[in-house]
């Protein structure tokens, strides 16, 4: 949708991308939400354009020609701002030279746009060429709520780029939801479509994730050769935004939203390659979230308890998926040196086959309609207005960190010879404090913040070390049958035990001792 901001001339997409099931398809053709318009279908043919270094890419654009029937368009889309799934970018189309019936891109009929100026600003290395291509087959229905046009689109097709004279692709299935006309602040519209096109189909709902990569930046990645890093679930990525003079409401919807994009972010990689450590964001995502909710709407009066509930299912579904790969890929593999190679290899072989059958538990969960539903409802929530009466951040830190504080020291008093149960409570305790920090940071002193932080920290090492001792004993008789192996497991966890005992009681102390920053 080209529209424009006041006071603004950029050309502005609006729009939500979801995947879609190929055995989904004709369910969705069918749906009850798309019966009112009459579809379109047509064939899209896309090149993308850069500079042999990628310079249009490293500066958040994507120059795109396309053929459509017998005609040629030429696009430069930018990175914009993305309000959870639903993302804002600047948008120039203009018709493309034609030279013997093919598409030409002509740098000069994007004059208003960002592109001209940045190839101005490197004259010796602006030469365009093909990076890679789409191929789609689009069908298109026009949808009105109220006052607001929406465009829903599928595309079905595949992207297809070069890497080291070897030919990579990747098969597209998604749909757009695009705003065409009505309103400004449309966003909440999308969403509210997205949700209705999930539950159309009653007792079978459509599992309509949101994808948070462009077809531009999977066709980068696939020129890259290079697997996705995993989106950090830092406190600068999920709390930055917030502002000091925020009320608990603005910015439990603030935190919320961030991280439901951090997760969406890692989920989706997490379906295309096997990697832990989009598990683990996925997981840290979801645990700020819910600790947030935990401080800041205390008496449930604010986030619907649907999605509370909701949030607490994916947690326990990813926790599993999260102890079983600590358990193969760094319990078992440290325990070689106690217990002898060839016995930890055998249990790790038992353990990786636990791993991945749970792993292919996760990949349904977060494939499901009820994943979907509760993304986006949690960022229909996010746009919500915020309570009227909600309270200040800086009127909230001091009590809520002390009450936070009290708990994981009165909850850790006589450390040693408190069982594992009640151990495992004090790093909860623990990670409930630095997670309290991290959100109320931006109302303390930094340096006497970040001193407590990082004391928190050790303890947390030490901590989620011993932790992992006791889950890997826990699991042992699903992994051996031999009481040997098992004796000697648990005899070198146990023997090592104590030193990690008296780490954890000197690093509690050293947080005791510590001026609090609140």
């Amino acid at each position: 949708m080209n529209k424009t901001s006041d006071g603004n001339s950029v050309p502005v997409e609006t729009e939500l991308k979801l995947q879609l099931l190929p055995e989904h398809i004709a369910r969705l053709r069918s749906s009850s939400v798309l019966s009112q318009s009459v579809p379109e279908t047509f064939e899209l043919d896309n090149i993308y354009y850069d500079t042999s270094d990628h310079l249009l890419h490293r500066h958040a654009m994507a120059l795109r020609l396309r053929k459509v029937g017998g005609r040629w368009f030429q696009t430069l889309k930018t990175q914009g701002i993305a309000r959870g799934s639903v993302r804002d970018r600047g948008e120039w189309e203009t018709p493309a030279r034609v030279v013997r019936r093919r598409g030409r891109i002509d740098v000069a009929r994007f004059v208003k746009s960002p592109l001209t100026s940045l190839l101005a600003q490197h004259p010796g290395r602006s030469s365009l060429v093909p990076i890679f291509r789409t191929h789609v087959t689009r069908t298109v229905w026009s949808i009105q709520r109220g006052p607001t046009s929406v465009e829903v689109a599928l595309d079905v097709g595949e992207i297809e780029a070069e890497h080291q004279q070897q030919m990579l692709r990747e098969a597209i299935c998604e749909i757009e939801l695009e705003l065409k006309g009505g309103p400004r602040n449309g966003e909440l519209v999308l969403l509210d479509l997205a949700l209705e096109l999930i539950d159309a189909n009653g007792r079978a709902p459509l599992a309509l994730v949101p994808v948070t990569r462009s077809k531009a930046e999977r066709g980068y990645q696939l020129v890259s050769g290079k697997r996705p890093s995993a989106v950090k679930a830092s406190a600068k990525a999920i709390i930055g935004r917030i502002s000091r003079r925020a009320t608990s409401a603005t910015a439990l919807r603030s935190l919320v939203s961030a991280g439901l994009a951090v997760l969406s972010a890692n989920v989706e990689y997490l379906l295309r390659h096997d990697d832990a450590e989009f598990v683990h964001q996925a997981r840290v995502a979801l645990r700020r979230i819910r600790s947030a909710a935990r401080l800041l709407d205390r008496k449930e009066r604010d986030m619907p308890q649907a999605l509370t509930d909701e949030l607490r299912w994916l947690a326990h579904t990813l926790g599993e998926a999260r102890d079983w790969d600590v358990i193969t890929h760094q319990t078992l593999p440290s325990l070689a040196e106690g217990l002898g190679a060839d016995a930890i290899s055998a249990l790790i072989a038992k353990a990786e086959e636990r791993r991945r059958r749970v792993r292919e538990r996760v990949l349904n969960s977060v494939r499901s309609a009820r994943y979907a539903a509760l993304v986006l409802s949690g960022e229909c929530w996010c746009m919500t207005p915020p309570l009227a009466n909600a309270k200040l951040l800086e009127a909230l830190a001091a009590r809520r960190l002390d009450s936070a504080s009290k708990k994981l020291l009165k909850a850790a008093r006589f450390f040693s010879a408190l069982d594992p149960e009640r151990r495992h409570q004090v790093r909860i305790l623990g990670k409930r404090l630095r997670y309290a920090l991290d959100l109320f940071a931006v109302v303390l002193p930094k340096q006497a913040t970040a001193r407590y932080v990082d004391a928190l920290s050790e303890l947390q090492d030490v901590l989620g070390q011993m932790n992992d001792a006791s889950v890997a004993i826990a699991v042992l008789p699903k992994l051996s049958r031999s009481r040997a192996i098992r004796q000697s497991m648990q005899t070198w966890l146990l023997s090592i035990e104590p030193e990690r005992v008296r780490d954890a009681e000197t690093k509690l102390l050293a947080l005791s001792k510590l001026d609090a920053p609140w």
